[in-house]
């Protein structure tokens, strides 16, 4: 009831009858009492501080993953500026009850990376008839979940320089060849999304983006395979191929303006050489995509992410029907074909046919708190 009530309360007031110029203030704070109205108590599914989202197209799983719990922390310890002291408070409690569960999900022998699902033991695919019953579907820890949780858990700062060196042990040519992007990027030396040996190597510029944001925010040395992130990123921003063809260079967020997104969060900021060249193409390409959307959401993302690469956007209108708009917004997709793509077979990918889309309320409420917030810094 608690719950429901908190959403009649989001809805009426991010609608027209609230309106643009209502208290910044007033609109944070309902944002964060829904955010924190949303985090579990103890269940026999999710423990104390998780944060709900569920999986699937037509019929909608629960999904217990650390990936949108550990996004929403990261999300709202970067959006405390200008915040009043009160909501501070808030959001630390909120990221603590957070960060509590990240041991849930620590590698299965005890080694400080991360993965999407629970590891011991493993639930992987939680609620499928079929998937979780299937040791094949079960993934290896991923740099993207890994590279969250150390930016968001401080207890794990002095193994920042372990990790490092433990995603270059699994970049590309270390022990294998990527074979799932275009010919002429098979040589570069960049990260890949998989710590599995067994696991094929991946690209994906929406993850070596959050890579290379746990490498600068660490302020760690730069080695060859940063380098070729960096050259990798560059050249797909360039040649257009990163939004053209989004489902391909980035399998599991797929869409332009979360690719956008990724962009700009990173270089918004980070001065970074090389992808510094990158600034004027990926602002030009969030303005075309702001006027070919039709999703509120999408539009919340790119408006953030024009801020954040120093424009003024117009503001987002709110829509009469919040929580419809929140209810269609797919920010990441397990595709699981993606590791095993070829160029010639990428439509593939891009039909979506064996995505899994992913949702989170409780996360698309963070994003409109981190828009508040930035617009108005």
């Amino acid at each position: 009831m608690k719950k429901k009530y908190l959403f009649l309360i989001i809805s009426f007031h991010f609608s027209g009858v609230w309106g643009q110029n209502t208290s910044n203030n007033r609109k944070v704070d309902s944002l964060l009492e829904a955010i924190s109205s949303l985090q579990s108590p103890e269940t026999s599914f999710y423990h104390k501080g998780m944060f709900p989202s569920q999986r699937g197209k037509h019929q909608m799983k629960e999904d217990d993953n650390v990936f949108f719990t550990s996004l929403i922390a990261f999300t709202l310890q970067n959006s405390k500026t200008g915040i009043r002291e009160n909501n501070r408070i808030l959001m630390d409690s909120i990221c603590n009850g957070a960060i509590r569960n990240y041991r849930f999900y620590k590698n299965q022998k005890g080694m400080n990376t991360f993965n999407f699902w629970q590891t011991n033991p493993p639930k992987f695919f939680p609620n499928s008839n079929y998937l979780s019953r299937h040791s094949y579907f079960n993934v290896p820890d991923d740099a993207d979940c890994t590279a969250l949780i150390y930016l968001t858990d401080t207890s794990l700062w002095n193994n920042v320089s372990w990790l490092k060196t433990k995603l270059a042990n699994h970049a590309n040519l270390t022990t294998g060849r990527v074979k799932s992007t275009y010919n002429k990027y098979r040589d570069y030396k960049a990260y890949s999304t998989w710590f599995g040996k067994k696991m094929s190597i991946e690209f994906d510029i929406c993850v070596q983006a959050n890579i290379l944001y746990f490498v600068f925010e660490n302020k760690l040395k730069l080695n060859e395979n940063d380098s070729a992130t960096i050259a990798l990123i560059k050249s797909l921003v360039l040649s257009g191929k990163y939004l053209r063809n989004s489902y391909f260079v980035s399998p599991s967020y797929k869409r332009p303006p979360v690719v956008l997104y990724h962009l700009a969060r990173l270089l918004g900021r980070f001065q970074i050489d090389g992808l510094n060249d990158c600034r004027e193409q990926i602002k030009r390409d969030i303005r075309i995509q702001m006027k070919k959307t039709t999703h509120f959401m999408d539009k919340v993302i790119l408006a953030t992410s024009l801020k954040r690469m120093g424009e003024s956007p117009e503001p987002v209108k709110y829509p009469a029907d919040l929580e419809k708009e929140m209810k269609r917004f797919v920010y990441f997709e397990a595709d699981l074909f993606s590791p095993y793509a070829r160029p010639s077979l990428k439509f593939i990918s891009k039909s979506n046919v064996i995505a899994k889309p992913f949702y989170c309320k409780a996360y698309c409420l963070a994003l409109l708190l981190e828009y508040e917030t930035e617009i108005n810094n």
